[in-house]
């Protein structure tokens, strides 16, 4: 082997053997209490969401459900497992495009009488949620028929790509009639919450929900991981529509 050859095998073994980039993986533990309400009765759930950061983009797992977000395409996609279809949505969306100007006034106007308000209040409590310290803040959220009461434990060092966190909580709360409120608390909770406690109170009646970090872990993600599954066919967004049972 001459000296060139040598030098080049030398230099291109190492990247040929070295691994694939790995992702950034964020699993949640989330659990909503049973709740019975004009007459029906949702049983309680619990499930694990993951979030993929990776160079791709954003996938958030939960359940039947799975979110893409393509920043590069300016994309999000909402993949129902259960019915194997997905929802391309141009961002940023518009609600009102998707109902046309016909029904625009009025959906605005509904969306006056859902308007919440959201209050956020350091305090001085710590907490530690494996493995990441946090601060806690108390977060009010209310409007005219519902009213929410949270404890969130928020840190800024997990090792995630929080612009593309906060791009995702705003990219989804678009996807709402009645937003505002979420944009506002992304942009007032800054970092990400390593628990959560909420009690919800609607009608008169309370539930309560909580959602823990598991585990921030690196991991190769398989081809194609950021994009909708092949041979799901492809829907048109509805916001109206039931989503999929969550599996146990």
């Amino acid at each position: 082997m001459t000296r060139s050859k040598w030098l080049f095998a030398f230099v291109l073994c190492p990247l040929l053997a070295a691994p694939a980039a790995a992702d950034q993986v964020v699993t949640m533990l989330q659990h909503t209490d049973a709740v019975s309400m004009m007459g029906q009765t949702t049983p309680a759930q619990d499930i694990q969401q993951e979030t993929w950061f990776g160079a791709d983009g954003v996938r958030v797992d939960s359940g039947d459900t799975t979110v893409l977000m393509r920043v590069d395409r300016k994309k999000l996609y909402i993949v129902n497992h259960a019915e194997k279809n997905y929802a391309p949505i141009d961002l940023p969306f518009d609600f009102k495009q998707l109902v046309g100007p016909e029904m625009a006034p009025m959906m605005e106007q509904m969306a006056k009488m859902m308007a919440m308000s959201v209050n956020v209040t350091p305090t001085d409590r710590t907490g530690n949620f494996a493995g990441i310290a946090c601060k806690f803040v108390k977060v009010d959220i209310s409007m005219s028929m519902m009213q929410m009461a949270m404890d969130q434990c928020v840190t800024d060092t997990l090792p995630i790509d929080y612009s593309r966190y906060k791009s995702l909580l705003e990219s989804q709360a678009e996807l709402a009639m009645n937003s505002s409120w979420m944009r506002e608390l992304a942009e007032k909770v800054k970092g990400f919450p390593v628990r959560s406690d909420t009690t919800t109170t609607m009608m008169g009646k309370s539930f309560k929900s909580w959602q823990e970090l598991k585990s921030v872990e690196e991991r190769t993600p398989p081809a194609g991981h950021y994009e909708p599954p092949a041979g799901y066919r492809e829907v048109k967004f509805d916001p109206m529509a039931q989503p999929a049972k969550r599996k146990k």
